[in-house]
């Protein structure tokens, strides 16, 4: 009679291991929603406005202090670790009371002890003046012109935006762009994207016999989300010690095939797997069966 082993080796288990997200929206058709305002690092609290957003109500707030700016800044939702918006977008709308006509950091993102900033231009124009708005977005990794510190610091790489938004303290837009007195503007639809990728499917029975039927440990769409493409897999056997590992697995060419680390066949059994991602992303295990 075949083992209750062999019977499971027949056809290939598939492990879903969790990895959806949702946006954080900020609509303010009811309120507004928490949102602060910060005029030369103070400020008072925004004033809201039931009609006249794009559409519904908005916030707005006036300049207060000449020659700086007045930024809004995010409620408790949108901070903390926001890992998952590495690479996805950050939406809002704004309008100005009065023509704009200074190009200062739209966006300031705060975390991790680093400072970025990002300024409109030069892939959108400044915000147009009330009643009517201006709609933006900007990616949030490499592929937009983020800055460390200031408006004429360094670029800032993925690294470093991934060290921000995994403790993110503070996100600021800025709604004020005129070196006018009294000044304002008003925001509107903010945005802040989350990465929606596929579960990963771990495929935990490997034949690795030749007949080209679970040759791999398939581990499903852990190369189709920024948030997992970088990771290291290690395979443990039984007795805990490490028979496998490699960095950025991707099913190809970087894949286990029942060998071990140094190209031996491994043999027939029950390994362990460790899943850990250089994102931050919870790590996962779990267990895999080999078959001759």
């Amino acid at each position: 009679m075949p083992t209750l082993c062999s019977r499971l080796l027949s056809f290939t288990f598939a492990v879903t291991l969790a990895n959806s997200f949702a946006q954080i929206i900020s609509t303010f058709d009811t309120g507004a929603e928490g949102w602060t305002a910060i005029d030369n690092l103070t400020g008072p609290l925004p004033t809201y406005v039931a009609t006249g957003g794009n559409p519904g109500g908005f916030i707005q707030v006036v300049d207060g202090v000449g020659g700086t700016a007045t930024y809004f800044v995010a409620p408790a939702k949108f901070l903390g670790d926001r890992s998952a918006s590495f690479g996805q977008l950050l939406q809002f709308d704004l309008q100005v009371s009065v023509t704009a006509n200074s190009s200062t950091a739209g966006v300031r993102l705060t975390g991790g002890g680093l400072v970025l900033v990002k300024l409109l231009t030069p892939e959108f124009s400044l915000p147009v003046t009330a009643p009517n708005w201006s709609s933006f977005s900007f990616r949030l990794d490499e592929s937009v012109a983020w800055r460390v510190t200031s408006t004429t610091g360094p670029l800032a790489t993925n690294a470093q935006i991934q060290t921000v938004l995994a403790s993110l303290t503070e996100l600021a837009i800025n709604g004020e762009y005129s070196t006018a007195a009294a000044d304002g503007g008003g925001l509107d639809n903010v945005v802040l994207g989350e990465a929606n990728a596929p579960e990963i499917i771990v495929y935990n029975a490997v034949s690795a016999n030749g007949d080209e039927r679970n040759e791999i440990l398939l581990l499903q769409f852990i190369d189709s989300n920024p948030l997992t493409q970088q990771n290291r897999v290690t395979i443990y056997n039984r007795w805990g010690d490490l028979v496998f590992e490699t960095t950025d697995y991707d099913n190809q060419t970087r894949a286990f095939r029942g060998l071990n680390t140094n190209g031996d066949e491994l043999p027939s059994g029950t390994y362990f797997y460790k899943l850990e991602f250089t994102s931050g992303q919870p790590m996962k295990t779990g267990y895999l069966s080999l078959k001759r």
